[in-house]
């Protein structure tokens, strides 16, 4: 069975949680993209490629889930200011709980961060389906307006998670919205 990272349900109703996640590490980089599904394809291929042995020790790291997304954090305007029409994201895969900080291969990649999450609540949203940038919007509305009736207050961006490979029929899929909240 593939490793998820531990938590606790702290709140449920229907498909929304409120979770306490134990802390993890996680191997993660920065893509450009104009989408969730576009950003997920470009970030697996490289953080795979180091769980698969493109590492310093040319190690294999067991493959866990989910695989994250989210919006990278706004960076300081600089000069000169060019338009893509893309955006930044962070994609990141959580690596086995058996591994520290001292003992994670060293990415072959360098534009691979492998960082600490310390423990922290985050809300969360489940549904199904392929990653569709409609159902992404709608899942995090819901989500957002379910935490304002609850009154809690978030920190950062939403994330979306993927816990299946693409070749698993929609229906069947495991998808999350999530959001840190503040405890």
């Amino acid at each position: 069975m593939t490793e998820s990272p531990k938590y606790i349900v702290n709140k449920k109703q229907k498909n929304m949680e409120i979770r306490t996640y134990h802390g993890y590490i996680q191997a993660e980089v920065q893509v450009i993209g104009s989408g969730y599904r576009s950003v997920i394809e470009k970030g697996f291929r490289v953080l795979a490629g180091y769980i698969f042995g493109n590492n310093i020790s040319r190690q294999s790291i067991e493959m866990t889930t989910p695989v994250q997304v989210s919006r990278s954090q706004k960076i300081a305007m600089t000069t000169p200011v060019t338009v893509t029409g893309k955006d930044s994201y962070k994609v990141a895969f959580i690596m086995p709980s058996e591994y520290t900080l001292d003992t994670l291969p060293i990415p072959g990649d360098k534009s691979i961060r492998i960082t600490s999450i310390p423990d922290h609540q985050m809300a969360a949203i489940r549904f199904s389906g392929y990653f569709n940038q409609d159902q992404i919007n709608e899942n995090k509305q819901l989500l957002g307006q379910w935490l304002d009736d609850q009154g809690l207050e978030t920190i950062g961006d939403y994330i979306v998670a993927g816990y299946n490979p693409p070749w698993v029929p929609g229906l069947f899929a495991r998808n999350e919205v999530l959001i840190e909240i503040r405890n």
